[in-house]
């Protein structure tokens, strides 16, 4: 049956990219007498110097953190379109809808990811950056519910690359932080690169101690937006969609006759349409397999974008923090463990009249 070819399909293709852009502050310390006696060292932050002046101590003004992540989520597949076409030939096929024979259950993707992101604090209270990652393992689930129950799991891997803002800042021993960041994910069966913003929202104590003042815990709480471009076109190969075709097409031929025969007449003509092309696709296809390809377009969505999340870390000193972080309720469930070095790169400060 046709529909199992889309589920193979849509399966093969969705990569959820779980690339993080957290960076809580560093607390800021008054006690580096030797530190503020000298002139500020580093090029940044822009008015870095005015801020050096005021005996507050910012962090390293650059960063490099490794993520690792693992979680879940879960979207909706709509608009769901195949086409059947040859690799010989210069025309595109034509495109057959099918969002009226199939239902699906949400999408649940369970993945494993991790990330290299180097950030620099460009101004005192706002921190850019750019992501590069991998996607070592996402077992994504589909459930057909209509027109014939179905569950297909498949395991998908990409690469994505991205960047980001946050701005933050301290009242107290209080931080807040803002983060926005787009990533585009890749796969060699998607036409263009599936594109996804996040947003946080981050607030939390800053625990210091008081015999080692580069030493802080942090905790904080928040909540997170997530969000996916909804359309998704591609194609994929025959053979890379049934490695045993032409037999395994003809499995999904006699699949697509027996669904159709045990429609009721009324629903017999309601889908003959339908029916028909499908079965002249897949017909062409199983004849010409190693010339063929299938031609697909979907849009899809998370239907509760909003998560909470909680996290802690622990700054063994200026160059060092530790940090785990947990995401739930709404749509995704993940936990992330991260590890970031800081260093500055020395010279006149940017701006600074001295």
């Amino acid at each position: 049956m046709n529909s199992k070819n889309t589920l193979l399909l849509i399966t093969g293709i969705l990569i959820i990219s779980f690339a993080q852009a957290q960076n809580v502050p560093t607390a800021f310390s008054k006690r580096d007498s030797a530190f503020f006696s000298q002139p500020y060292p580093y090029i940044l932050p822009v008015l870095g110097t005015k801020v050096h002046e005021a005996k507050i101590r910012l962090p390293y003004p650059v960063g490099i953190m490794f993520n690792t992540l693992v979680g879940e989520q879960f979207l909706s597949l709509s608009d769901i379109a195949l086409g059947f076409g040859k690799y010989s030939s210069t025309s595109e096929p034509n495109m057959i809808d099918l969002s009226e024979v199939i239902e699906f259950e949400d999408i649940r993707a369970q993945t494993s990811t991790f990330n290299l992101r180097v950030d620099t604090w460009l101004l005192p209270f706002v921190n850019v950056y750019g992501i590069v990652g991998q996607t070592k393992k996402a077992d994504i689930n589909v459930n057909l519910v209509e027109p014939f129950p179905l569950d297909v799991t498949t395991e998908v891997s990409g690469t994505y690359v991205g960047f980001g803002a946050m701005a933050a800042g301290a009242v107290g021993p209080v931080f807040v932080s803002l983060d926005v960041n787009r990533t585009y994910n890749y796969n060699p069966r998607l036409d263009d690169p599936a594109k996804v913003l996040i947003g946080g929202l981050r607030t939390g104590p800053v625990f210091r101690f008081k015999n080692n003042p580069e030493m802080n815990i942090s905790l904080w709480t928040g909540a997170m937006y997530s969000h996916f471009n909804g359309e998704t076109d591609g194609s994929i190969a025959a053979l890379d969609l049934a490695p045993n075709a032409p037999a395994e097409i003809e499995n999904k031929l006699n699949n697509l006759h027996e669904w159709y025969d045990g429609l009721k007449p009324v629903e017999q003509l309601l889908y003959k349409n339908i029916y028909e092309k499908l079965d002249n696709g897949l017909t062409e296809l199983k004849e010409g397999v190693e010339d063929g390809y299938i031609r697909y377009s979907f849009n899809k969505k998370i239907n509760n974008p909003w998560n909470m999340l909680i996290g802690a870390q622990w700054q063994l000193n200026y160059r060092w923090q530790l940090r785990a972080e947990a995401q739930f309720l709404g749509d995704r469930t993940a936990g992330l463990f991260s590890l970031n070095y800081r260093f500055g790169i020395r010279g006149k400060n940017w701006l600074s009249k001295k």
